[in-house]
């Protein structure tokens, strides 16, 4: 046996002379949902896998495959801010972030480590989950109870629902307010009522009313052992 310390070295991975050679998606999902998965490649074997967000288009990953091949992926502050800019908010975000989290499974599988000691190591061994609850497709406060009591039956202590207005529109009665709905002389009603970035939407006291009405509901039907 060879007693020179060269000799001993690993070969299974080289980091300077690592290369991304490629990259694969792959879309998942079920009904609606789709979730695009991310696999970098590279020239020594090792591969890397990320999660573009769900609902989102693979093409928010795939436009970057440019800017990543013949990059060495243990340069991932380098690489990420020069995809950061192809970024944005939300879901057009999803390319970028997970790229990201290909690279740092690509380079903890390089040095061994799990992700978490490349980012200055671990600081708990458990940390708590909160549920997100899916949508009832009849919004009423008993379906919304028993989404959330299926989520407290898996074990889970916080859990989240929307309860957006256009779940509460009628025919007969809108509860997605106008202007000429409200009283803009109260100071207090122009800041609770004030538009939603984006949208011009404004919340009735009918939809409030609603909300609020749901909310005390779920409440009752779980009393103190989940945080919502």
């Amino acid at each position: 046996m060879s007693t020179r310390p060269e000799d001993h070295v690993s070969q299974g991975s080289r980091p300077s002379d690592l290369r991304i050679t490629d990259m694969r998606v792959a879309t998942v999902g079920w009904n609606h949902w789709r979730f695009p998965l991310i696999r970098l490649e590279t020239n020594q074997g090792l591969v890397g896998y990320g999660e573009v967000r769900d609902g989102a288009s693979k093409n928010y990953a795939l436009t970057l495959k440019r800017q990543l091949i013949g990059e060495n992926p243990c340069n991932v502050d380098m690489i990420f801010k020069t995809i950061k800019r192809f970024g944005n908010w939300g879901r057009e975000g999803g390319g970028v972030s997970g790229i990201e989290i290909a690279l740092m499974d690509l380079i903890g599988k390089v040095y061994g480590v799990p992700c978490y000691q490349l980012l200055g190591g671990k600081y708990r061994d458990k940390i708590r989950l909160y549920g997100d609850t899916p949508t009832p497709d009849d919004p009423t406060p008993e379906d919304f109870v028993a989404a959330v009591l299926g989520r407290r039956a898996r074990g889970l202590t916080w859990i989240k629902f929307d309860l957006r207005p256009s779940l509460f529109e009628t025919g007969d009665s809108p509860l997605i307010g106008h202007d000429a709905r409200f009283d803009y002389d109260d100071e207090r009603s122009r800041r609770i009522r004030a538009p939603m970035a984006g949208r011009g939407v404004k919340l009735t006291e009918a939809t409030i009313e609603r909300a609020a009405h749901v909310v005390a509901e779920v409440r009752k039907a779980v009393e103190n052992g989940v945080q919502i």
